[in-house]
């Protein structure tokens, strides 16, 4: 657009997305900035004044087919708040029209300009006609966004690439290695039985909050929530970290940020005189199936094997054995660390005999 003459300085494509967690994407490219920036806007967005006192929700909402500021000849107060910040930038002109989208949803696309007068009519006319001709190119685009956003929420980053990349057949996958995490929250029966509901599903959002996002801030991958249970893996290899040291190290700086944010998250909680959260986790290493199973109408991507039963078996110890984490012998052989022995036990449903190991958190 900018080669065939027109001024622009801002573009801007926002639309409303499906996801758990996520109300809207934007992408937005300035002509200041190398790299188009992207915006995720959390759930809520379409109750907030940000959205409701923005020249998108008229647009967005399909009370018109166009909104256009001449900031160049417009002067404070304006109509919409954020066209103080555009003038003060340098921003002359700022343009938002519809995407109509089948099905009836309506995104938007914004143009601005610096140019002294701002956009010509010859050219107004000439962003309505592009803007027609990209909107079911933006829509594919888009759909294949949400499909993997989807995946990514429900299966994690991998298994969502992997499924949307075909990997779908039921008995399909690979076997991997990888750092096994199994955590569990501990008296899990008791909360459920004196909790209302509401607030036993806030205790449990706030706990997976805590321990998977601390896995997936470190790079791993969660792979299932079992009840108040998860399970989740740093691949070896290809799919994730190079080598073991990495890997393992990620998976230990996750136990720390879990236990320190489970701390905090204590704080708040005695405060509020709720009951805090204890847990255990395991740390284990081994190969693992990674694909999917089940039925020939329900299929799930996750990893079976002996070593993930034994990473759940190892976990069952922390309560025995008062621990918050236990690791096993196969994870010290992987990385260097200033383990405390607990001893050799056998594993629970089995003559396992394993060495166990933990881990200072002060």
């Amino acid at each position: 657009m900018i080669q065939t003459g027109l001024p622009l300085a801002r573009v801007k494509i926002s639309h409303q997305i499906l996801h758990p967690q996520l109300a809207g994407i934007s992408y937005c490219w300035t002509d200041s900035r190398q790299e188009i920036e992207i915006i995720k806007s959390t759930q809520g967005l379409l109750e907030r004044d940000a959205y409701l006192s923005s020249p998108l929700y008229p647009v967005c909402e399909g009370k018109t087919n166009k909104v256009r500021c001449p900031l160049y000849k417009l002067q404070a107060p304006f109509d919409y708040p954020i066209l103080n910040n555009l003038k003060a930038d340098g921003i002359t002109d700022y343009l938002v029209l519809p995407l109509n989208f089948s099905g009836g949803r309506i995104g938007a696309i914004i143009f601005a300009t610096r140019k002294t007068n701002g956009f010509s009519d010859p050219q107004i006319v000439y962003l309505q006609e592009i803007t027609h001709a990209v909107t079911r190119g933006i829509e594919i685009l888009i759909l294949n966004e949400t499909a993997l956003s989807l995946l990514n929420a429900y299966l994690g980053k991998t298994a969502g690439k992997r499924v949307l990349s075909g990997v779908v057949q039921q008995g399909k996958g690979e076997t991997i290695k990888a750092i096994i995490w199994f955590s569990d929250l501990r008296a899990s029966t008791r909360l459920s039985e004196t909790l209302s509901p509401d607030h036993y599903l806030t205790l449990l959002n706030q706990y997976f909050e805590c321990l998977a996002g601390s896995v997936l801030q470190q790079g791993g991958e969660v792979l299932r929530f079992i009840g108040d249970a998860v399970l989740a893996i740093f691949p070896i290899g290809d799919h994730n970290f190079k080598t073991w040291n990495s890997a393992c190290e990620a998976a230990l700086c996750a136990v720390r940020e879990a236990d320190n944010e489970v701390n905090k998250l204590n704080q708040s909680r005695q405060k509020a005189k709720l009951p805090t959260i204890e847990y255990g986790v395991a740390l284990h290493v081994g190969e693992v199936h990674y694909g999917n199973i089940g039925t020939s109408e329900r299929v799930e991507f996750t990893v079976i094997g002996k070593a993930a039963n034994e990473a759940a078996k190892i976990e069952s110890l922390c309560k025995v054995l008062c621990k918050k984490v236990i690791l096993s012998e196969n994870f010290t052989l992987y990385h260097d660390g200033a383990w405390q022995y607990l001893g050799q036990h056998i594993l629970p449903g089995s003559q396992q005999k394993v060495n166990l190991y933990s881990i200072d958190l002060t």
